[in-house]
């Protein structure tokens, strides 16, 4: 068996392991956005309710509804500050799995061309072989007429 046959499992394997970062990368990208946009619409929310919250104190509310009012505006608030560290944690996830990912394909590339190398090794040999076997062939007695 050629010495480039029997590297093509370790492309192979050098493939599988690019693509399956590529998409881990795309998987955590796609939770980033998520989280981003969860976070946009808390922060929404929070304007929205401390908005309402300042016109109805200005026209006069209860103490149980200020108080609830402040209660559910604080929550929102740490909602938002949770959302806040998940993003923070999930950029740090990106970017471990983009470097990990830039570091799958390079070792690709490197496969690849050594794959390449190898099978054009292996040509040049067979190639000499042949040549070689025509050579003998040719100086046999009655090889060539």
């Amino acid at each position: 068996m050629k010495r480039s046959k029997r590297l093509e499992p370790v492309g192979a394997l050098a493939d599988e392991t690019e693509r399956g970062c590529a998409s881990h990368v795309a998987g955590l990208q796609g939770r980033l956005a998520d989280a981003e946009r969860r976070c946009i619409e808390l922060k929404r929310y929070l304007g929205e309710y401390q908005s309402m919250f300042q016109q109805r104190a200005s026209e006069g509310m209860r103490v149980t509804g200020m108080r609830d009012y402040q209660t559910f505006i604080a929550r929102l608030g740490e909602a938002v500050r949770q959302q806040e560290d998940v993003i923070a944690q999930l950029r740090s996830d990106c970017e471990r799995a983009r470097a990990s990912w830039v570091e799958a394909a390079a070792r690709k590339s490197a496969v690849r061309k050594v794959i390449a190398k190898v099978r054009s090794d292996d040509q040049k040999l067979e190639e000499r072989r042949s040549q070689k076997e025509s050579d003998e062939h040719a100086l046999r007695p009655g090889g060539a007429r």
